[in-house]
């Protein structure tokens, strides 16, 4: 990613390289099961223990959900965490966004059938702390590639947030390593397809 997009984002953010804390991302669209309203509830308890410790960027489209952004915003305001939580909006340059995260956070409280956001993430070398129930228990592996905490469990989220960003910057890079081979050798177009025209032989085997 070329360092003027992360710089472009970083400004439109308001997250200033000067004294840049580190930042968790929230990448998904805003509604309500995508869990934004247990990331902020995180962030405040965070905030209780750590100050400072990192900003958070709810990044997706409202899809003209205006209300459900009010009670974000009222949340975010209650919470004292005006300035630390950033409700951005659609992000064209997701890349970009990742690049600039410490840390992905994917709290959804339904199941995800797949949850291609956090492969993203994961590809571009963020570890991921996501909630443990559907195809996030399949594609984050704990204490490798990310974190798993129950879904709905704030205090949870908090903690395994802390935990990523408080490890050494040679061991989340490593989490960030393990997570990219992961997703390259599972998820990568060739691999899917590889393995989708393999159950096509093995059933055609099975027939014989």
């Amino acid at each position: 990613v070329d360092p003027a997009r992360r710089a472009a984002l970083q400004a439109a953010w308001g997250l200033t390289a000067e004294a840049r804390e580190a930042v968790v991302i929230l990448p998904a669209r805003l509604t309500a099961w995508k869990g934004q309203t247990t990331l902020i509830e995180a962030a405040r308890l965070i905030e209780t223990r750590r100050p400072g410790l990192a900003r958070y960027v709810l990044a997706g489209d409202p899809q003209g959900r205006a209300a459900f952004v009010e009670t974000l915003e009222r949340q975010i305001g209650n919470a004292g965490l005006a300035g630390r939580v950033h409700i951005v909006g659609h992000v064209a340059d997701m890349p970009a966004a990742f690049a600039l995260a410490d840390v992905a956070a994917f709290p959804s409280l339904e199941p995800e059938a797949f949850g291609r956001g956090a492969i993203e993430a994961q590809a571009m070398g963020v570890p991921v702390a996501a909630a443990a129930h559907g195809g996030l228990t399949e594609t984050v592996v704990p204490g490798v590639t990310g974190l798993l905490v129950p879904p709905g469990d704030a205090a949870a989220l908090a903690g395994a947030l802390e935990q990523v960003l408080l490890l050494e910057p040679a061991q989340r890079a490593a989490m960030g390593r393990a997570g990219q081979a992961r997703v390259r050798a599972l998820y990568s177009t060739s691999a899917l397809q590889s393995a989708t025209l393999a159950v096509y032989e093995r059933v055609l085997r099975e027939r014989g």
